[in-house]
């Protein structure tokens, strides 16, 4: 019997041949991409102006004045929302001697004109959207505050603003 058993198992191999099993499978691809979006772009645009200030006087520069107040124009991908945020100084100096500043006001709009502009403070930033045209004003005001004794001088400092996409 066993040998009839070699027999036909010898006989199935030669009528079907002999296979090898294999195991299956499959493969798919996909493709990475990445779009590179426009870079912003940021340009101090007109300083912040307090003009002549006298002592014990506080000077004030609205936002909203276009001709004093500070501006910066942002360029970047068109309709991007962006966060805005400053480094703001606390005083003014000429030389050793130093003016605070204790206010700080903003308005950022899509248009120089600032058209349906937004008012937000600068101390805490602002998360404004690009224009369609990728486009963003910011204009910075403050409000100097001399002593009475203050002396004589052009007083400056440097108002950092950045934006992040």
């Amino acid at each position: 019997m066993r040998n009839v058993s070699k027999l036909t198992l010898a006989a199935l191999v030669l009528a079907f041949g002999v296979t090898t099993l294999q195991a299956q499978t499959n493969s798919a691809n996909i493709t990475a991409t990445a779009t590179v979006q426009t870079p912003i772009n940021v340009v101090g645009a007109q300083q912040l102006n307090f003009g002549n200030v006298f002592p014990g006087v506080n000077k004030s520069v609205a936002a909203t004045d276009l001709t004093n107040g500070g501006r910066f124009d942002v360029t970047g991908q068109a309709s991007a929302p962006v966060s805005v945020s400053f480094t703001l100084p606390a005083t003014l100096a000429s030389g050793a001697n130093t003016m605070p500043i204790d206010t700080y006001t903003g308005v950022h709009a899509d248009n120089a004109a600032q058209t349906g502009g937004v008012a937000f403070n600068p101390v805490s930033g602002a998360s404004p959207t690009l224009s369609a045209s990728g486009e963003l004003f910011v204009w910075v005001g403050a409000r100097a505050v001399p002593a009475t004794n203050q002396a004589q001088g052009v007083y400056t400092a440097s108002i950092i603003m950045t934006v992040v996409y």
